[in-house]
C-alpha cells in the first residue's frame, strides 16, 4: 500500500485507496467502527486541515504532496484499518468536494463518473449531498423548538452503498458490488449555467405534463412479435407527422408558460420528431430558457427504449435506456418488450446546485427493485418518468419514494395506453407527481393525480398539458399532511 501512496496524484485517489483497504478488510472480518479511538489520530486532522489551508494559499499539487508524505509516513511500517478510517474520515469532515470532471464544450455541464481516477473498478468515491431544493424549503420552513431545529419532513432514509458508506457524512464509498451493478454517469451544471443561475433566484419548479396522443399503440408503430415478445420497426408516416406537430405546438406553449421542466410519455418520440431541421423552431428554440428541460419521452429503436434530455434550446445533455421491460397483452397473451440488455445497463443523474439530483426512469422501471435502489443510494431528489400503462402499479413505488427518501416522482402518462377504456370511461389518471409530506411527526405523503376526464374535451384543438408549479418556500396542509404548496393548471 505505501508503494501505491507515492504513485497517487490527488485527494480523492487517497480516499479511494484508503477504501478500498478497509473494505477488503472488513471482507475478512466484520468492524465496529463505533470502537474507533479517534483521540488517538489528532494529527491526521491535523494533517488533513493544513492540507486545506495549504491548498488555497499554494495550490492543490504542493499541498498534497506535503499531505502524501505524511500519510506514508502514518502508514509506515504497516497501514491498518483504523489508520485508513482515520485518513478517511478527517477527509470525508474537512475537504470541500472538488469535481475534476470533463467539461461539456461551452455547456457549463461537467460530466464525471466518479471524483477519483484511480481503483475506479474496485471504489467509486461521490459527493454524498449537494444543496437541494429541499434543503433551500427547510431554511425558510423549517422551526426552532427548545433549541432544536425541526425540519419540515422527516430526515430522509440512509441507502448505503457500502459498510464504510454508513459512517460518512459528505461523500458516498461505493463498493466493488455497488460499481458493477450501476454502471453511472454524472452531468452537474457549473455555477455558470443559466439553471444553476435561474433556480439560485427562484423558490419555485413548475413542471408540465403532456398526455401527447390518445391514438392506439398498434395504429402509431409497426409491432412485430417474435414468440412472447415484442419490438418495434418504427412509426408510421401519418401519426409520426401528426405527433411532430403536436411536439412543436407543446414546447411553444411551454416556453411561453415559463415551463422549468416539461415531460412527455413512452414510446411517441422517433429522431425524426425530435430533428432541427424546422427552420420555423429553429429560430423559435434560439428564444428557448437555457433554464428549462424537456425529458424528450422515449424513442423505441434497435432494440432500445431511450429517453433523451435536452435543454429548451433542445441542446441534448444525456440518454437514459429503459431497464425494465413493459408487458404488452393481445388477444389474451402476454408479449414482453424485447429490450437489448447490453444497451441498457447505464445508470444516469443530472446535477443542479440549488434542485438537487434528478434522475430519470422509464415506466416499468419505477417498480424495478434495482432502479428503486439505485435512487436511494444516490439521494434523487426528482425522479422523472415516462411511462405508457393503464395500471396504477407504480404509484405505490413513487409514494415509497417520496414517503421515505423525500423524492419527488413525475410521471407523464399517454392517453394512449388507454385506448377504447379512455373514451368509454373518461376519468382515467394518466399521471401524477407524489410529494414528500409529514403529518405530526410521522412520514406522509401527497399525491397530486391528473386525470383524462380535465383535458380529452379538447384534443382537437391540440394536446392540452398539466402545469403544476411547486412553491418551494410555503407550505400548505393536505388531507394527508403538511407539504409544499402547488398551484395547477391546463396549458
Amino acid at each position: 500500500m505505501i508503494n501505491q501512496l507515492r504513485d497517487i496524484g490527488n485527494i480523492y485517489d487517497l480516499v479511494a485507496l484508503c477504501s478500498s483497504y478497509i473494505l477488503n478488510e472488513i471482507g475478512k472480518k466484520p468492524y465496529e467502527f463505533g470502537t474507533f479511538q479517534e483521540e488517538e489520530f489528532n494529527f491526521v486532522w491535523d494533517a488533513v486541515e493544513n492540507y486545506c489551508f495549504e491548498k488555497s494559499e499554494n495550490g492543490h499539487l504542493v499541498a498534497f504532496k506535503r499531505l502524501r508524505e505524511q500519510i506514508i509516513r502514518l502508514m509506515a511500517p504497516e497501514p491498518s484499518l483504523a489508520k485508513c478510517f482515520a485518513v478517511i474520515k478527517s477527509i470525508d469532515e474537512l475537504v470541500e468536494v472538488e469535481l475534476n470532471g470533463m467539461l461539456m464544450g461551452g455547456n457549463h455541464i461537467i460530466s464525471y463518473q466518479a471524483l477519483n481516477v484511480e481503483y475506479v473498478d474496485k471504489v467509486r468515491i461521490l459527493p454524498k449531498r449537494l444543496e437541494s431544493i429541499h434543503d433551500r424549503g427547510d431554511e425558510r420552513l423549517g422551526v426552532w423548538n427548545s433549541d432544536e431545529f425541526h425540519t419540515l419532513f422527516r430526515k430522509r432514509r440512509e441507502c448505503a452503498c457500502s459498510e464504510l458508506d454508513k459512517e460518512m457524512a459528505n461523500y458516498m464509498v461505493w463498493d466493488e458490488a455497488c460499481v458493477k451493478t450501476y454502471p453511472l454517469q454524472v452531468y452537474r451544471l457549473d455555477e455558470e449555467h443559466p439553471a444553476t443561475k435561474h433556480f439560485r433566484e427562484t423558490g419555485e419548479i413548475i413542471f408540465g405534463l403532456v398526455p401527447f396522443t390518445s391514438i392506439p399503440l398498434q395504429s402509431i408503430f409497426d409491432l412485430k412479435f417474435k414468440g412472447k415478445t415484442f419490438y418495434i420497426e418504427g412509426m408510421h408516416a401519418e401519426p409520426e407527422k401528426e405527433l411532430r406537430k403536436c411536439y412543436e405546438m407543446v414546447c411553444r406553449k411551454s416556453r411561453e408558460e415559463g415551463i422549468d421542466f416539461l415531460v412527455f410519455p413512452e414510446m411517441m418520440m422517433t429522431e425524426n420528431i425530435l430533428l432541427r431541421d424546422n427552420a420555423l423552431l429553429a429560430c423559435e428554440r434560439k428564444k428557448e430558457r437555457k433554464s428549462s428541460f424537456i425529458i424528450n419521452g422515449t424513442i423505441w429503436k434497435d432494440f432500445a427504449n431511450q429517453s433523451i434530455v435536452t435543454e429548451g434550446n433542445g441542446e441534448k445533455i444525456f440518454s437514459y435506456y429503459k431497464k425494465e421491460p413493459y408487458i404488452l397483452e393481445r388477444n389474451g397473451i402476454e408479449y414482453r418488450e424485447f429490450l437489448d440488455k447490453e444497451k441498457n445497463k447505464s445508470y444516469v443523474i443530472m446535477e443542479i446546485e440549488g434542485v438537487g439530483r434528478i434522475g430519470i426512469g422509464i415506466c416499468r422501471d419505477l417498480i424495478s427493485e434495482k432502479v428503486k435502489l439505485f435512487h436511494k443510494h444516490m439521494g434523487t431528489d426528482i425522479l422523472f418518468i415516462p411511462a405508457y400503462t393503464d395500471s396504477r402499479d407504480m404509484l405505490a413505488s413513487a409514494e415509497e419514494l417520496s414517503k421515505e427518501y423525500n423524492c419527488i416522482v413525475v410521471l407523464a402518462n399517454t392517453c394512449s395506453a388507454f385506448g377504447q377504456e379512455l373514451l368509454e370511461h373518461g376519468d382515467k389518471m394518466l399521471s401524477f407527481i407524489t410529494l414528500p409530506a409529514k403529518n405530526g411527526s410521522t412520514r406522509a405523503v401527497v399525491l397530486r393525480p391528473y386525470y383524462s376526464c380535465g383535458c380529452c374535451e379538447n384534443c382537437a384543438q391540440g394536446c392540452i398539458g398539466m402545469k403544476v408549479c411547486v412553491d418551494f418556500l410555503h407550505v400548505e396542509h393536505y388531507d394527508s399532511g403538511l407539504s409544499y404548496k402547488i398551484v395547477e393548471s391546463f396549458f
